[in-house]
């Protein structure tokens, strides 16, 4: 029993610092959208391997949690149409959806961490 909750907190912790590189990164393609195309599609580009990082360490330790399926599923599609939606991080309220979506699968995790504490 110890092995497994020490491995499901540290494989939480991966995940939401996979999270945070992810906000980290799509808030820089925020920033320079509307100056430097290339620099966002540099950002945006980090941001999807940081999403595939969280769902690839997800897929491998916990899948089937419902939160976290419902986050994979509206937000990969924003990887996978990126001239459709680097325009879109222009837009302040596109933006804070997106943040706050990555927010509280942050916060559900955080809230497992203390689980397996």
């Amino acid at each position: 029993m110890y092995s497994n909750t020490a491995n499901m907190l540290k494989q939480t912790s991966n995940l939401i610092h996979a999270l945070n590189k992810l906000k980290q990164n799509l808030s820089f393609v925020k920033s320079y959208a509307k100056h430097d195309k290339i620099l966002a599609l540099y950002f945006f580009n980090n941001a999807y391997s940081d999403f595939n990082l969280f769902k690839t360490i997800y897929l491998s330790v916990t899948p089937g949690d419902q939160k976290i399926d419902g986050f994979l599923q509206s937000y990969e599609k924003i990887f996978v149409e990126v001239n459709k939606y680097l325009e879109s991080f222009t837009e302040d309220q596109f933006h804070k959806e997106v943040m706050f979506a990555i927010t509280e699968v942050e916060m559900y995790l955080l809230n497992l961490i203390d689980i397996y504490r």
